[in-house]
């Protein structure tokens, strides 16, 4: 029986990536780190914290996911997340709806179960699928870009309107008289709760082929360098993780705005893949841009853009 007992012992150790981490506890993976864990008054372990050292290809499948919950940019107590999901395709609809196309992703969802033997102190996690993730802690994707040209061209309508609104007071035929005579010097208080309309026609000169050359051009002059280096990284972790990542040149789209500034939507074409064989088309945005020609400046607008311009 001790025999039996002792090989038991041995083919579980032999099974371990390495006999002790950080805090004395060996895993089975060299992407599994326990970096705490809970001892009792006899100093027994009852409890560790496991966090998933892992990379993700493509580098966009991450964004899908809340990092710290999935216990990869913070660990988990084993006691409190004994099993750990990864869903890649739980923002899907979500994407759809408010940009009209979005990835989906195949494995679509990928569980961690973590166990612990205390006999050979020995912390393991089992991927389900079992090929979902190599032993250097990498994670591959495959996915099809899915697009909604009815709903896309709905977007597309609602933003020329935005750009076509401004906010104005309520109606008030003396507050009207204030902003039209120079002369006077009493203006009454603004109403507390302004409200969206359309002028018609718009206050504003149209927009002009060259004005939206200009604005390209400042563009590029003020953080087109900063574009560059965001796609650069991008490039970097791609060939990092063997994949292959062709871009083109960036696509700018200027739309005037009532008090005359543009609104710049900057995004670039790009197939993306394992080899040459197996590239997959992708639309990488590269940001919103607020553009002031009076003062030829570029303030970031959106959530992309000022990433981009930290």
């Amino acid at each position: 029986m001790k025999k039996v007992l002792l090989g038991a012992i041995v083919m579980l150790l032999v099974g371990c990536y390495t006999p002790m981490n950080n805090s004395g506890v060996a895993t089975t993976k060299p992407w599994i780190e326990i970096p705490g864990k809970r001892v009792d008054f006899d100093g027994k372990q009852y409890d560790s914290c496991v966090r998933l050292n892992l990379r993700f290809w493509p580098q966009e499948a991450a964004e899908r996911l809340d990092l710290q919950e999935s216990c990869i940019t913070a660990c988990c107590w084993r006691s409190e997340k004994d099993e750990i999901v990864l869903d890649f395709n739980a923002k899907f609809d979500e994407e759809m709806e408010k940009y009209g196309h979005a990835r989906k992703y195949s494995p679509d969802k990928i569980t961690f179960k973590v166990t612990h033997s205390n006999l050979v102190n020995v912390t393991k996690v089992k991927a389900n699928p079992q090929k979902a993730v190599n032993n250097s802690g990498l994670v591959k994707l495959s996915y099809k870009e899915v697009r909604d040209e009815q709903r896309m061209a709905q977007l597309a309508k609602q933003r020329e309107y935005r750009v076509r609104q401004i906010y104005q007071y309520d109606e008030d035929p003396l507050m009207q008289e204030a902003v039209v005579t120079p002369a006077q010097t009493q203006v009454r208080p603004a109403a507390k709760n302004p409200r969206p309309v359309t002028l018609t026609p718009p206050t504003t000169q149209p927009q002009t082929q060259a004005g939206e050359t200009l604005v390209k051009s400042i563009l590029q002059q003020r953080v087109g360098a900063k574009i560059d280096n965001y796609f650069y990284q991008m490039n970097k972790t791609y060939r990092q993780q063997g994949a292959l990542f062709l871009l083109s040149s960036r696509i700018l789209s200027a739309h005037m705005q009532e008090d005359g500034t543009y609104l710049v939507t900057c995004h670039a074409k790009a197939r993306t893949g394992i080899d040459q064989n197996h590239l997959n088309p992708s639309d990488f945005q590269c940001g919103v841009w607020l553009v002031d020609l009076s003062t030829q400046t570029v303030l970031p607008y959106d959530k992309k853009a000022k990433q981009i311009n930290e």
